[in-house]
């Protein structure tokens, strides 16, 4: 196979000269680049740009990592967040790679600095424990995260899930409830941690308030508790308590309240939810990324009421 160092030979020049006679990055004069450009299709040497790029750490590719999840379907929110860091990214002139359904060992494999042609990656959705943000640290790539990390001082953008978990109870308590229920996401995310934390400061708050916190895996379709009010994780577990109640014969908004953090996926909405403005998140995200790209190395830590109740 022809390499740069057959046409450098050729033309009797350096390899930097026939480098920087493909790729523009230093003056090479009109006569000495024609003689290389011709060298290149006498020996039918194909450059390959894309490594050359690589090499120098600027691909001008972006990632968007998207939950840890293996078993995840595509959730309706990705949509606004996708669209907003495409946009935000082409703003910049760069490009973007969407990854999904990755286990903790897929997403390992995938962002290694020699495996994944990126400048740079948005990891969605942090775990207690998160490989991918650790693997971030360690090969120093510049990382913006969705979300609240558990540990380490990597930069972030993330609704403020304990304000919006206490305003939720708050509007609930005002309605007449005092029996709450928060249906949380899985336990090993980090906004979960906070879900509850916000749960737990309203509840201690309110005067004859009482609630309890549990799982997707402890909820089993069970129909839900008349007198209660269910906060749920996201519109798939909501979904997951009305039809449980539809079964039972109990009616939401009479024998229970049902109220969703997130919008269902099906939209077939029978219950209040919160809006979350992913666009928002997405292009602020985004913006930061180009940014750390670009050798602002100053973590940035940013809490937003991207959500309306």
């Amino acid at each position: 196979m022809i390499t740069i160092n057959d046409v450098a030979k050729h033309c009797n020049v350096a390899k930097s000269t026939v480098s920087n006679a493909l790729t523009g990055k230093k003056y090479v004069s009109p006569e000495l680049k024609q003689k290389i450009m011709d060298a290149c299709k006498e020996l039918d040497f194909q450059p390959n740009f894309y490594a050359s790029s690589l090499s120098h750490g600027n691909s001008k590719i972006l990632a968007l990592v998207l939950e840890q999840d293996s078993t995840s379907n595509y959730r309706g929110f990705y949509t606004p967040l996708i669209v907003a860091c495409l946009k935000t990214a082409a703003r910049s002139g760069r490009h973007l790679l969407v990854y999904s359904g990755l286990d903790a060992q897929e997403a390992k494999s995938m962002l290694k600095r020699d495996r994944a042609p990126i400048d740079g990656a948005i990891l969605m959705t942090p775990l207690v424990d998160d490989s991918r943000i650790r693997q971030m640290e360690e090969q120093m790539i510049p990382c913006v995260v969705i979300g609240h990390p558990a540990s380490g001082d990597m930069s972030y953008v993330d609704i403020d899930n304990v304000k919006m978990l206490s305003d939720v109870v708050k509007r609930l308590y005002g309605r007449g409830w005092r029996k709450f229920r928060l249906v949380n996401s899985e336990r090993n995310k980090t906004i979960s941690v906070d879900r509850a934390e916000g749960f737990g400061r309203a509840i201690s708050e309110l005067e004859g308030a009482e609630g309890t916190v549990c799982y997707p895996d402890e909820l089993v379709e069970r129909p839900p508790e008349c007198g209660a009010a269910y906060i749920a994780s996201d519109g798939k577990i909501a979904a997951s308590i009305y039809r449980a109640a539809k079964e039972s014969g109990t009616e939401p908004g009479k024998d229970f309240a049902l109220y969703s953090l997130g919008e269902d996926d099906e939209n077939e909405v029978h219950w209040e939810y919160a809006r979350q403005d992913y666009s928002k998140l997405g292009e602020r995200a985004m913006e930061m990324l180009v940014s750390a790209c670009e050798g602002d190395t100053e973590p940035k830590h940013v809490f937003a009421d991207y959500y309306t109740l």
